[in-house]
């Protein structure tokens, strides 16, 4: 096991392309979600996970309630826009 920041970021680094080939499966809620490593670089590891809006619905119809969809579905629900645009 690597417990150390300098050995976990040098092997990140030297195998960043297999890495980002290799993906990143978690159990969320109920449901597995599958996220594409999208970057790895010297300070950190960038994941992407598309979220289509009709999933979003889907799972509020079915009752999905601690999934994925629903989380990011609240944040666009509770976002209140800056009143100080230029």
């Amino acid at each position: 096991m690597i417990d150390n920041v300098e050995e976990l970021k040098n092997k990140a680094v030297d195998y960043k392309q297999e890495i980002k080939r290799e993906g990143l499966s978690i159990i969320i809620g109920d449901s597995e979600e599958n996220f594409r490593i999208s970057g790895i670089g010297e300070k950190a590891v960038k994941i992407e996970k598309f979220i289509k809006y009709e999933d979003m619905i889907e799972a509020l119809e079915l009752g999905r309630d601690d999934s994925i969809e629903i989380a990011i579905k609240k944040v666009i629900e509770d976002f209140e826009p800056s009143e100080d645009k230029e």
